[in-house]
């Protein structure tokens, strides 16, 4: 009888290790195929963001180099208009749009700042915002960031998110990129 006892623990044990690994491979194929939905509605219109941000940001930050260098040369005074940088404090006319890959543009827009002026002015932008739409729980979600450039150089971005029922909710945060 113990002979018996045993076999039937064992068969349990057996039975018990084939059930976990059975979980085990479902918890795996749900991880794997919820993260791919995962990357396709969250991780794909934020690395759009990211890619073009790679592009406006460091353009942004050489004509703020570029203004700095020229209020530097004209006892703080900054120019008129960006067109007034080239050639001499930048190689291209800044005033002229950048284009992304998927035939989207954006083009800098430049606040020429008043003399006692704080030092969170900002003062160059771009216009349009860079957009991105999401899909959440079957629902569609705009979503529209602006960098902008202060007067004492910090960057920030600013996020406008858009409801399906056309609500804005505006967030603006220092970019540390």
């Amino acid at each position: 009888m113990r002979h018996t006892r045993l076999q039937g623990r064992a068969s349990c044990w057996l039975l018990g290790g084939i059930g976990c690994l059975g979980l085990m491979i479902i918890g795996v194929l749900i991880l794997f195929f919820g993260g791919r939905a995962l990357v396709n509605t969250f991780g794909r219109p934020i690395e759009e963001v990211v890619s073009k941000a790679q592009v406006v940001v460091p353009k942004q930050r050489a004509v703020y180099d570029a203004l700095q260098r020229y209020a530097a040369e004209n006892r703080g005074k900054y120019p008129q208009s960006l067109k007034q940088l080239a050639p001499k404090y930048v190689p291209e006319d800044p005033t002229r749009p950048i284009r992304f890959p998927d035939g989207t543009e954006v083009q800098l827009v430049y606040k020429p700042p008043k003399p006692d002026a704080a030092p969170d002015t900002v003062i160059l932008e771009h216009k349009p915002p860079i957009k991105s739409t999401m899909s959440l729980f079957g629902q569609k979600v705009d979503m529209e960031f602006t960098y902008q450039v202060q007067l004492n150089g910090e960057i920030y971005q600013q996020q406008v998110i858009i409801d399906p029922q056309g609500n804005k909710q505006t967030q603006r945060q220092r970019f540390r990129r």
